[in-house]
């Protein structure tokens, strides 16, 4: 039997790319939450058995290229979706809209990071909207490594304060789920109104 969860993990670049890459691909097919991936690397940091600062790189990359990937599948498939979907003068004052609301709060391109298939949705509806990629990246960039080093911190924190790995990476993925759970019934209840 495993005596701990860093039994599991070595501290390799393997290890690093593998973060990167899962949660490069949950940012473009949300399958899998990659938070809960970020908080056990934290577990496994506060264990000593990854780099924190180096597993916050890997998951903030991750997060930006699967950005960067959804940004421009949309910036591709947006001129024909606004020509099929957007017919009517009403449907095309409504895409006005919503490109008028997204240039000016960005930021809830870093706030979408946090919602389950949220960043999915607006990094794609970013490139469709042609929002400029300068701003783009201004927003998302540093809202990848909020992101990032939110869970990877939030790991720590677990696996820093229990005994057992085990305990640690339950609480930190309780934890993880719950911040999710609130972020969505907070954008639920704003949907409402």
């Amino acid at each position: 039997m495993l005596e701990s969860l860093s039994d599991l993990v070595t501290d390799s670049p393997l290890t690093y790319l593998v973060v990167a890459g899962l949660v490069m691909l949950d940012a473009v097919l949300p399958i899998a939450p990659s938070e809960t991936l970020v908080v056990t690397g934290g577990v496994l940091a506060a264990d000593g058995a990854l780099s924190l600062p180096v597993l916050d790189a890997a998951a903030a990359t991750g997060a930006l290229t699967g950005h960067t990937i959804l940004y421009f599948l949309g910036r591709a498939a947006g001129p024909p979706i606004r020509r099929r979907m957007f017919r009517t003068q009403s449907a095309r004052n409504r895409l006005d809209r919503a490109a008028t609301m997204l240039e000016e709060r960005t930021w809830l391109l870093i706030v979408s990071d946090f919602l389950p298939g949220g960043r999915t949705a607006a990094m794609f509806a970013a490139g469709a909207l042609d929002l400029p990629a300068r701003r783009f990246y201004a927003f998302v960039a540093p809202g990848a490594l909020l992101w990032s080093t939110f869970y990877a911190l939030l790991g720590y924190a677990g696996g820093s304060a229990f005994e057992s790995d085990w305990a640690a990476l339950t609480v930190s993925i309780g934890a993880a789920l719950l911040l999710g759970a609130a972020a969505e019934i907070v954008h639920r209840a704003r949907d409402r109104k």
